[in-house]
C-alpha cells in the first residue's frame, strides 16, 4: 500500500506585498479560487484545521493505492516575474515496491499568455524510483523530510535555474499541491 498527503500551510505568491492568489490561506471553502483534478480513483482533496497545530486551515492533497495523480491548483495572471513566492509545506511520499513510485509537490508552474506551460519548479518530497529530474524547463527542489518547511524565493532569481524558459514569455503562475503515483 502507498499513501501520499501534501499538506500546505500557508501559500502566498506576493507583488508589492500584495497576494495574487484568491484564499491562499484555505480559510474559505476550496471552491474559491481553487479547481480540483484527479485520475486516481483513491483519493482526497480536503482542508482542515488539524493538519498542523495552529488553529487555522490546511490544504491536504492525498492518495492511496493505485496509479494517477490529484491535484489542486489556481492560476494567476503575473504583472512581472519581479515577484516573491512563499509557503509553508509538508511532504509526503511513500512507495513500498520496487516497480512503482510516487511524488508529493508544491508545484509553480511557469505559463504564457495563453495558458501553455513553459516550464515549472517542484518542491518535492519522492520515492527512489520516481522520474522527476532538472532539465532546462523543470527545477525539482527535494525537501530532505516529511516535516513543515517554509519556502521563498523571488520568481526572477528562480527562472535561472530552467534555462530553456524566456522570462519575458512568463505572463501567469500556475500554483499546484500535486501528487502522482505509479503501480502503487
Amino acid at each position: 500500500m502507498k499513501k501520499i498527503i501534501i499538506t500546505l500551510l500557508c501559500l502566498a505568491a506576493t507583488v508589492f506585498a500584495y497576494n495574487l492568489l484568491t484564499n491562499a490561506d484555505f480559510e474559505q471553502p476550496l471552491t474559491e479560487g481553487w479547481i480540483q483534478d484527479h485520475t486516481s480513483t483513491s483519493y482526497a482533496i480536503d482542508r482542515a484545521t488539524n493538519y498542523d497545530p495552529d488553529p487555522d486551515y490546511e490544504a491536504r492533497v492525498y492518495t492511496g493505492t493505485g496509479s494517477g495523480y490529484a491535484v489542486l491548483y489556481q492560476v494567476v495572471d503575473i504583472p512581472a516575474t519581479d515577484i516573491d513566492f512563499s509557503c509553508k509545506a509538508k511532504l509526503y511520499a511513500y512507495d513500498n515496491h520496487t516497480s512503482a513510485w510516487c511524488g508529493a509537490a508544491l508545484r509553480i508552474s511557469y505559463l504564457n499568455s495563453s495558458g501553455s506551460q513553459l516550464g515549472e519548479t517542484r518542491i518535492c518530497y519522492k520515492s527512489t524510483q520516481c522520474p522527476w529530474s532538472n532539465s532546462s524547463t523543470m527545477h525539482v527542489i527535494t525537501t530532505a523530510d516529511s516535516l513543515w518547511h517554509d519556502y521563498s524565493f523571488n520568481i526572477d532569481d528562480e527562472l535561472t535555474n530552467l534555462p530553456g524558459v524566456n522570462p519575458t514569455q512568463v505572463a501567469k503562475i500556475k500554483i499546484s499541491l500535486f501528487d502522482s503515483t505509479y503501480h502503487c
